[in-house]
């Protein structure tokens, strides 16, 4: 899959399947630093993804201080040609001044699909491809 550096930042889009819907979501972050893959509540609203009584809340730590997030189960996430299933994804609201990004690749998904990031050709693909 094609990576952009947008922003000083490395980008690629993400498919997530909620309840028979899906959604393409582009501008997310490749974060390598991030333990876990985050998604703005807002865009994967439009599937309907929201929190529900049983949602696991998480707290994270990062540059910005403490933020707050939901787990959710999801049907498939697809990076490319790397498809999970059965997935658990944390989304969040980010703040006003980045609004240009809808998400963060974190490493519960780079490790799964143990993706290689082919700086020279801008490329992220799985080592067994």
């Amino acid at each position: 899959m094609h990576i952009e550096y947008i922003d000083d930042l490395l980008q690629t889009s993400i498919m997530i399947r909620y309840k028979g819907e899906s959604l393409t979501i582009d501008h997310l972050v490749i974060d390598t630093g991030a333990a876990h893959s985050l998604i703005s509540s807002d865009i994967a609203a439009q599937i309907g993804i929201h929190f529900e009584n049983g949602d696991k809340l998480i707290r994270s730590f990062g540059i910005g201080g403490d933020e707050y997030s939901f787990r959710k189960l999801v049907d498939q996430v697809q990076l490319g040609d790397f498809i999970m299933d059965d997935v658990y994804i944390d989304f969040g609201v980010f703040h006003e001044d980045i609004d240009q990004i809808n998400g963060l690749i974190g490493l519960d998904i780079l490790k799964s699909g143990k993706m290689i990031i082919d700086l020279h050709q801008m490329e992220m693909y799985p080592a067994n491809s």
